[in-house]
C-alpha cells in the first residue's frame, strides 16, 4: 500500500508534511462548521488535535454535520467528532507498519510520529477552571468553529494571552469569511472591531439549550410548523416515534393533528400536548441530565397555571406582554380557531402577517423562555419584529470556510517551520505578511471570483484587549450599583470572566481563585458610596482578569441627561464617540467621554439597540472590507445597523 499522504507531501514537502503530522491543534467548536474542520484536519495528516463543544447531538444536527449519526443522538458532539475523525486519519503505509514492527516500536510508524489521538473536552471554553492561558499555550494553534460571540470573545482572549496564532472563521447564509489573529504578529484582534448582534443560531440550541428570546421565537415558529404543516417531518422538531429516543410529545402531536383534520377538536388533546411539550419533555431531559452545560437549568411549566390557562380567554393586547396563563390561553384559542378553519385556507407555512400564526408564536414563545428563565418575554409586537426576520442559513458555506482554514493552518505551520530550522523561537511569527483575511461571496465578481482576499488589518489603536487602551464611559454614577455595573458593563459588555476591581490602588471587587468575600458588602452600594472615594465623575478604575491576563482602565464621566425616546432605566456609554451634553453646558476635556452608543433594549441585549454610524459587520463580528461585484474589494460604507436584523438560522 502506498502512503495515503504521498500527493499532499509532494505539494508541501516531507518537513511540512511531517509537521503537520506531529503539530498540536486545538479545535473549538464540533458543531457546523467543527464537523467539517475535524474532517479536514483528519484527511490532511494531523494526529494530535483537541476539541472543545458544550453542546450534545440532536438530531436536527444529523442533516449537515457529517460526523453524527442518529445513534449519536444525545452523545456529547466533542466525543463523537473525535471518534469519527481519529477513524478518518489516513493509515500508514504497508512497508512503515512493517519496519515498526520489526523495530519494535511503539508509537505505530517509524518516522516518530506521535500516535493518532483526538481528545475531546466536553465543557464551555468559557470555564476559567479548565481553559486557561497555560492550557492554551501547549498548541501550535488554535481554529475556532464558533457560533457566538462570547466564546469568540473568550477564545480571542486567551489566544493573545498566550501568543498563539488563532484562526477564525464564520458564515452568514451563503456568505463567510476566515481570517488570523496573533499578538506578535502586530495584526487586528477579534475585538479590534465592534461585534454585531449575533445572527447565527444553530438548531441544535434552539431545541436543546435556549438561552435568547430568538431561539424561544425560532421555536416556536418550528412547533407551528410541527402542527399545522401538511408534511410534519419537515419541522425541525419532528422525531419518529419509531426511533430509538423518541420524544414525549409525538404520540400527542399526531392526535392532535388527526382531530385537527377531521375537525374534532378535544380541548383536553390540547392540554395534553402543551403538557408534553412544557413540563414532561423538559423533566426527560432533565433525568438524562441533559441540561448540565445550560447556563440556567430549565423548570418545568406548572400545571396548575396550565390548568387554570386553560380556562381562560384569550388576551387580545397586541403592545402588552401576556402572563404565562394568558399565553397558555392564546395557545388554546389558535389551535381551536385551526380546528374550524378549512384546511385550504390554513396557512401551512409561518406567515408573520397572519394573525393566528403570529399569536400561536408570541404564546408559545413566552412559555418557552419561562421554562428556560429566558428575559425578557415579548409583546406580540415585538415577537413580530422578530420573528419576520429569520432566515435559514446555507450549510455549505460552512465546508468552505473550513477548507479556508486548513489553508491558512498549512501558512502558519509552513512559518513556524522555518522558524525552527533557523533554531528561532516561535514567537517571532509574523502572520501579517503570509496570511490574509479571504471572503466567501455568494455572487462572483466580475472576474469570475466567489472567494476574495485582502491583507490582515492592523490593530485598532483604540482596542482594550490588544491595544490596552483605556475605555472611556458614561453613566450616571449616582443611581448605578456596583452589582448592576459588574453583571451588565463588566462581565456582559467587556466580557470579563473573573474581575477584579481596584480603586487608587485597593481593592473593592475581587473574583477568582483565592478570592475573598469580605467584598460581598459593596454589590448593593452605589458607585458613588464604594470604598477609596467611590467611583465618581472623572475617576480611573482599574479592571483586571487572571483568567484572561488581562488589565484595563476605565476612565468614568458621569452623565445624567441622555437624548432619545427609548432611554432605559439604566443607560450607559462606553466606546469612542463624544457625549451628548445639555445643550446649555459646554463639555470640559474631562466631561469629553467617548460611547459608542446609548443603551436601549433589544432583541437579545438590553445594553445597545442601536449602532450609531457602525462600520458594516461580518458574521463573525469584525468589520471588514465588502467583497464587491463588479470585481474589486471596496470599503465597506457607513450604515445604521437597528434593531431590525435579518437573522440567520445555522
Amino acid at each position: 500500500m502506498t502512503n495515503p499522504l504521498a500527493g499532499l507531501e509532494k505539494t508541501v514537502g516531507k518537513d511540512m508534511l511531517h509537521k503537520i503530522q506531529t503539530s498540536n491543534i486545538l479545535c473549538v467548536g464540533a458543531g457546523g462548521i467543527g464537523c467539517e474542520l475535524l474532517k479536514d484536519l483528519a484527511l490532511s495528516g494531523f494526529r494530535r488535535v483537541q476539541v472543545i463543544d458544550l453542546d450534545t447531538i440532536d438530531v436536527s444536527n444529523l442533516n449537515r454535520q457529517l460526523l453524527f449519526r442518529s445513534q449519536h443522538v444525545g452523545m456529547a458532539k466533542c466525543i463523537v467528532a473525535c471518534q469519527v475523525a481519529t477513524e478518518m486519519v489516513p493509515p500508514l503505509s504497508v512497508n512503515e507498519e512493517e519496519n515498526d514492527s520489526a523495530n519494535g516500536s511503539s508509537n505505530g510508524n517509524s518516522s516518530n510520529l506521535p500516535k493518532v489521538t483526538y481528545q475531546a473536552h466536553h465543557g464551555n471554553v468559557c470555564d476559567t477552571s479548565k481553559f486557561n492561558v497555560p492550557f492554551v499555550k501547549q498548541f501550535d494553534l488554535v481554529l475556532n468553529a464558533l457560533d457566538n460571540v462570547e466564546a469568540r470573545r473568550r477564545v480571542n482572549r486567551l489566544c493573545l494571552a498566550a501568543n498563539i496564532p488563532l484562526i477564525e472563521a464564520g458564515t452568514t447564509g451563503y456568505l463567510g469569511q476566515v481570517t488570523v489573529i496573533h499578538k506578535g504578529s502586530g495584526v487586528a484582534c477579534y475585538e479590534c472591531k465592534t461585534q454585531e448582534t449575533q445572527k447565527v443560531y444553530p438548531i441544535c440550541t434552539i431545541r436543546s439549550t435556549p438561552s435568547m428570546p430568538v431561539h424561544t421565537i425560532v421555536w416556536a415558529k418550528e412547533l407551528y410548523k410541527l402542527l399545522f404543516h401538511s408534511k410534519v417531518e419537515e419541522s425541525m422538531l419532528f422525531e419518529d416515534p419509531a426511533s430509538d429516543e423518541p420524544s414525549t410529545y409525538m404520540d400527542g402531536v399526531f392526535q392532535l393533528r388527526k382531530q385537527l383534520a377531521n375537525s374534532t377538536l378535544d380541548p383536553k388533546t390540547s392540554q395534553q400536548v402543551l403538557q408534553d411539550l412544557y413540563a414532561t419533555e423538559i423533566q426527560k431531559q432533565l433525568d438524562m441530565d441533559r441540561y448540565k452545560a445550560a447556563k440556567k437549568t430549565p423548570t418545568c411549566l406548572d400545571l396548575t397555571m396550565l390548568e387554570n390557562g386553560m380556562q381562560r380567554s384569550a388576551p387580545t393586547t397586541t403592545t402588552e406582554i401576556w402572563s404565562l396563563e394568558d399565553s397558555v390561553a392564546a395557545l388554546a384559542a389558535c389551535i381551536q380557531q385551526a380546528s374550524q378553519t378549512p384546511k385550504n385556507e390554513l396557512l401551512q407555512e409561518f406567515d408573520k402577517d397572519d394573525d393566528l400564526a403570529m399569536r400561536f408564536v408570541t404564546a408559545a414563545s413566552n412559555l418557552r423562555s419561562s421554562v428556560f428563565g429566558i428575559e425578557p418575554l415579548q409583546s406580540l409586537y415585538s415577537a413580530k419584529g422578530i420573528a419576520g426576520n429569520i432566515i435559514p442559513a446555507i450549510a455549505t458555506t460552512n465546508a468552505i470556510c473550513a477548507g479556508l482554514q486548513i489553508l491558512q493552518a498549512f501558512k502558519i505551520l509552513k512559518q513556524q517551520l522555518l522558524l525552527e530550522q533557523q533554531q528561532k523561537d516561535r514567537s517571532e511569527l509574523q502572520l501579517g505578511k503570509t496570511c490574509l483575511y479571504v471572503n466567501c461571496i455568494r455572487n462572483r465578481t466580475r472576474n469570475g471570483l466567489y472567494l476574495t482576499a485582502s491583507a490582515l488589518e492592523d490593530p485598532n489603536p483604540n482596542c482594550f484587549v490588544c491595544k490596552n487602551a483605556m475605555i472611556p464611559l458614561a453613566l450616571n454614577v449616582e443611581e448605578w450599583t456596583l452589582q448592576g455595573f459588574l453583571e451588565r458593563i463588566v462581565k456582559k459588555r467587556l466580557g470579563f470572566q473573573e474581575p477584579t476591581l481596584m480603586l487608587q490602588g485597593d481593592f473593592i471587587w475581587e473574583e477568582g481563585d483565592g478570592a475573598e468575600d469580605d467584598y460581598q458588602v459593596n454589590l448593593p452600594k452605589k458607585l458613588t458610596a464604594l470604598p477609596c472615594g467611590g467611583i465618581q465623575h472623572g475617576t480611573v478604575l482599574e479592571i483586571d482578569d487572571n483568567s484572561q491576563n488581562l488589565s484595563i482602565q476605565v476612565s468614568v464621566t458621569h452623565q445624567d441627561v441622555w437624548e432619545g425616546d427609548e432611554v432605559p432605566d439604566f443607560p450607559f456609554l462606553v466606546g469612542n464617540m463624544p457625549v451628548k451634553k445639555k445643550e446649555e453646558e459646554k463639555p470640559t476635556s474631562s466631561e469629553s467621554a467617548s460611547a459608542a452608543a446609548v443603551a436601549k433594549p433589544t432583541d437579545d441585549d438590553d445594553d445597545v439597540v442601536e449602532i450609531i454610524d457602525e462600520d458594516e459587520v461580518t458574521a463573525s463580528g469584525g468589520e471588514r472590507k465588502r467583497p464587491a461585484e463588479d470585481g474589486g474589494d471596496k470599503p465597506a460604507k457607513k450604515q445604521k445597523t437597528t434593531s431590525q436584523e435579518v437573522i440567520e438560522i445555522d
